[in-house]
């Protein structure tokens, strides 16, 4: 006598709860982000009138990245739901202790540098161990869909809700938005708490040798690996790209494209609604293609993106543009997520999520200081043809790669016209990033 098997095993109901506890979790603290990004200039300007000042709290608050790869061997070393609840409760406690500083009126500016600082390092952390943690939440044939669905809650957080509520609050009473950021820190961190239970990935060493040790072995088996050598690079040059568009943009705006104030803002919805396409339709554009031919397509738009704006600066093809880049990026991102998650080591994948992201936040200043350079010498138009010139250059280092499955070295190999998923082989990876190369 047989009998039927259930349609939905308990295990796959629970660990699709669990991953809709990481979703939410992960949209509402990127609605307190969203707040905090629109706040934090308004409040180092308001607290000092110097524009270096200004910028050193926004640099505090990207400066963490540069440990990114020693916090990623932390992760690796400790349970990772442990490690998101600990770093949404750092940010929580920081954004109410900026609250109260903010409703005290006592906010000198060298103050500021130290929540900024600081909840960038367990901004670092969060996401180190959130990327990490989906692998045990989702199939192997479904990561691009789970990735896709976390990263299209941080585009609706913080680049659709976050952002007015924030400058709304902070015109209401300024301390208010960082009192909903801890707020949303503080909810983040009930929810992650709620995650099935797991050993620490790691063998529990200790000292500093050791963490060295450990942080040399990300990156050398990033350097090693034949697929995420290339995508590391690649996603070097996306990070000079983007940033020298977006370190001009407003004056390419005003300058260029002769839009009131408010077309800034304009540009970057465009760019919003973009990602946030981008993320919906990336699942099925990576059924279809496969991993190799969608990281291929990801460049190839966003670069025509550029090169489109800088033979055609017209405002209409310049918000279209935008929103086409930022599309062809969160398809890039979806992918390389998804792509680490299948060849780490499962008690590297923190490390080698941390150590890949550090080459797209470490170009990006580089990216800053070449498309202001070039604006100023050459041009409004040559940030956004460098960008693309330099996006289609990297388009061979893409040729023939085929990212194997969780557990195997990269191989290199054309995929099949219909492209290979899941369990068959080849598909593709995420950034959790919101829009930028990730």
């Amino acid at each position: 006598m047989s009998s039927a098997a259930p349609a939905s095993p308990p295990a796959d109901r629970s660990r699709a709860k669990a991953l809709r506890r990481l979703i939410t979790a992960n949209g509402l603290s990127s609605v307190g982000d969203g707040a905090r990004f629109a706040a934090f200039p308004l409040l180092a300007a308001w607290s000092t009138g110097d524009v270096f000042w200004v910028s050193v709290v926004a640099a505090a608050s990207r400066a963490a990245w540069l440990l990114a790869p020693v916090i990623g061997t932390l992760v690796d070393r400790a349970p990772r739901r442990g490690s998101m609840v600990a770093a949404d409760l750092a940010r929580c406690a920081t954004l109410f202790l900026l609250f109260a500083l903010v409703a005290a009126g006592w906010t000198p500016v060298t103050v500021l540098i130290v929540p900024a600082f600081v909840s960038g390092v367990a901004e670092v952390f969060f996401d180190s161990a959130a990327q990490a943690v989906v692998p045990a939440l989702a199939a192997d044939d479904q990561l691009e869909h789970a990735n896709a669905r976390v990263i299209s809650a941080q585009i609706v957080g913080t680049g659709f809700v976050g952002p007015p509520v924030g400058a709304a609050l902070w015109g209401a009473w300024h301390p208010l938005p960082f009192l909903l950021d801890g707020a949303t820190f503080l909810a983040s961190a009930v929810l992650v708490a709620g995650l099935p239970k797991e050993p620490a990935p790691g063998k529990g060493e200790r000292g500093v040798r050791s963490l060295l040790r450990g942080t040399w072995a990300g990156l050398r088996f990033l350097a090693r690996d034949r697929v995420l050598r290339p995508l590391m690079v690649v996603v070097a040059v996306l990070g000079v790209g983007q940033q020298a568009v977006y370190a001009v943009l407003v004056v390419y705006v005003g300058q260029r494209l002769h839009l009131p104030a408010f077309g800034y803002s304009l540009m970057l919805v465009a760019a919003a609604v973009g990602s946030l396409a981008g993320a919906r339709t990336a699942p099925r554009v990576v059924r279809r293609l496969g991993a190799g031919r969608s990281l291929k397509v990801s460049v190839t738009v966003s670069a025509l993106g550029y090169l489109g704006v800088a033979a055609l600066p017209w405002w209409p093809l310049v918000g279209c543009m935008l929103a086409l880049n930022s599309a062809g990026v969160v398809l890039w991102n979806v992918c390389t997520v998804s792509v680490r998650q299948r060849l780490a080591p499962p008690d590297m994948l923190g490390r080698v999520t941390s150590g890949y992201r550090l080459a797209a936040w470490g170009a990006m200043p580089v990216g800053a200081a070449a498309g202001g350079a070039l604006a100023e010498h050459a041009g409004l138009d040559a940030p956004w043809a460098l960008a693309g010139v330099l996006l289609l250059a990297c388009l061979p280092l893409l040729g023939g790669v085929a990212p194997g499955r969780k557990g195997t070295a990269g191989a290199a190999g054309v995929e099949g016209a219909s492209g290979a998923t899941g369990a068959a082989g080849a598909t593709g990876a995420a950034g959790d990033d919101t829009g930028e190369s990730g």
